[in-house]
């Protein structure tokens, strides 16, 4: 015999409220109560962080036609690289909330992890040390990426 059971409305409404309470604040734009240089300097951010998004994106392309899409586990993370990156750079542009914020902040400290591993003890088949064409561009653009999208993410998340 089955048994069932009608959920608990408090419950249910909670659950409800946390749901869109987060989603509100994955949704957060830059905060319209900041001062206006604020809410320009975080934009601006955001545009850097697309920039070099979008050049991590460029790079990685650059790489996978000279030949690195011929490594067999190499070559479709590098063309996954290049498409997410210059597809999260046109989100980053058109849609600047804080999840996207942190998606760019995740695409370039993943990249900059992938690449340290890579000169160090190898990642996914490869072994390439820093001083490989294009490797220390890469690092610079990932981390200033990493950099300016995690002080906009402060931003947006700050509240008067």
């Amino acid at each position: 015999m089955t048994r069932t059971t009608m959920a608990d409305p408090t419950t249910v409404t909670a659950a409800t409220g946390r749901t869109a309470s987060l989603l509100a604040f994955a949704l957060r734009p830059v905060p319209r109560d900041a001062s206006r240089a604020v809410r320009i300097a975080t934009t601006l951010g955001i545009v850097f962080g697309a920039a070099m998004v979008a050049s991590s994106a460029a790079i990685h392309l650059h790489l996978w036609r000279i030949g690195y899409r011929h490594i067999r586990e190499i070559g479709p993370a590098f063309l996954f690289q290049w498409i997410s990156g210059f597809a999260l750079a046109a989100v980053l542009l058109f849609f600047r909330r804080l999840a996207v914020v942190a998606a760019g902040i995740g695409f370039c400290v993943g990249s900059v992890i992938a690449l340290i591993l890579s000169a160090t003890v190898g990642f996914l088949g490869l072994h390439d040390g820093l001083d490989v064409p294009w490797a220390n561009w890469s690092l610079a653009s990932e981390s200033s990426g990493a950099f300016v999208l995690l002080i906009c993410a402060g931003v947006m998340m700050w509240r008067r």
